[in-house]
């Protein structure tokens, strides 16, 4: 007892007392050396981060997620990168890299947790937002008639971020009206309500697209039938009188251009031209002139002269045409886009067209020879003539019927 005392109070200690503290001092400093391979302390934990090529898209479009920036310690390696997509989606890679495409707007957050071969862990996240599609909401009728206001309203479509919204319509799919091969992308008219009035019946088709700030874009197609007016027709007879009247010297003419055919379907005509009566009849020859009347564009022409059958009475001339278009059925219904185009229908229907253009009275003084004359001077070189030309005409009473 006395030695070991003796060795305590000189302070020296044996070699064989000192061997145990020398391990404990070697193992404590090696001990964080030896965590990583011994898993004392947990496994070394990798170092992730992870980032989107976008952090705002549109609703169905696709993003690319980059965790490949993510690292481990030293003699460790990342053996897999586990995705959580925030949509209920998830994932498993090899590489750090994958895509997904989102499909409902909101706001997401994407992690990525990066494992080693030690089954050591870290996560890393980050944020995108998704924008959603507007919601078109179209207001119009389904049928209309020609010439009726078509009104395309559209203002009621909404956007899920609650920004300005853009409108853009194609007014008809059958018509390509920017040339670019594509008949259902045209820009005929923008803003949220559009207005026109379709003058042809039938089946019209368009579409609208409504746009908001990030460049999200909804269409919608519509379909309009247009439908013809509906008329009633009732035929009346209707007698219209002309009368010109002039002078004429011997080899000259007259010509009168009219439209009759203005004032209706021309059924018939009878015309009369008469002469003045010479200053001293009992002396001949009694002066003559022709009448011509000539329908250009029906290529129709006809030509009477006057005749004196008693010298009490002035010469004259006459013509009369009947049935020169057919009559129509009384009081009977008819469709047409418009009052214009029924009557155009009306006259060229079943060849009741008949006289329509330019009418031209010819007069011409054929024999106006002179006079007995008075002291050696013809007392009158020509002579005074009257054209009355009476026209029977059918002229439509059109009504609209309702629908």
């Amino acid at each position: 007892m006395r030695g070991r005392r003796d060795m305590l109070n000189s302070g020296t200690i044996p070699i064989a007392s000192r061997r145990p503290l020398t391990l404990l001092v070697i193992a404590t400093m090696l001990l964080p050396m030896l965590a990583g391979c011994t898993g004392l302390g947990g496994p070394p934990e990798p170092n992730a981060r992870v980032e989107a090529d976008r952090t705002s898209i549109n609703a169905g479009e696709s993003v690319n997620f980059d965790a490949r920036a993510s690292t481990s310690p030293e003699s460790t390696i990342i053996t897999g990168y586990s995705w959580d997509f925030g949509d209920g989606s998830k994932a498993e890679t090899v590489q750090g890299y994958t895509s997904h495409i989102f499909a409902e707007a909101g706001l997401y957050e994407i992690s990525v947790t990066v494992v080693n071969d030690l089954d050591g862990d870290d996560t890393a996240s980050t944020l995108l937002t998704v924008n959603g599609f507007p919601k078109i909401s179209l207001s119009m009728p389904t049928a209309i008639r020609t010439g009726d206001i078509v009104t395309l309203d559209a203002s009621a479509s909404s956007d899920p971020e609650n920004g300005e919204l853009t409108t853009v319509w194609d007014l008809d799919w059958n018509v390509d009206s920017d040339n670019d091969g594509d008949a259902t992308n045209d820009n005929d008219a923008m803003g949220a309500v559009h207005r026109f009035t379709p003058y042809e019946s039938g089946n019209y088709s368009g579409s609208v697209t409504v746009t908001d700030e990030s460049e999200a874009s909804a269409t919608r197609m519509w379909n309009l039938t247009v439908l013809p007016r509906t008329y009633q027709v009732i035929w009346e007879e209707k007698t219209v009188t002309y009368d010109w009247d002039g002078y004429l010297e011997q080899g000259h003419i007259y010509t009168i251009t009219h439209l009759p055919g203005e004032e209706g379907r021309i059924m018939s005509f009878n015309a009369t031209l008469t002469l003045a009566m010479d200053i001293l009849p009992i002396m001949l020859p009694q002066d003559n002139f022709s009448l011509t009347v000539d329908v250009q564009d029906d290529g129709w022409t006809q030509t009477v002269r006057t005749e004196q059958g008693n010298v009490t009475h002035n010469a004259s001339a006459s013509m009369e045409y009947l049935n020169l278009n057919p009559s129509s059925e009384n009081a009977h219904n008819l469709t047409a886009d418009s009052l214009e185009e029924l009557i155009e229908m009306l006259n060229s229907q079943s060849g009741a067209g008949f006289g329509l253009g330019d009418w031209l009275w010819i007069i011409e003084a054929e024999e106006a020879d002179p006079d007995f004359p008075i002291d050696e001077v013809d007392p009158d070189g020509g002579n005074e003539w009257e054209l009355v030309v009476e026209f029977t005409f059918l002229v439509p009473r059109i009504s609209e019927v309702g629908v």
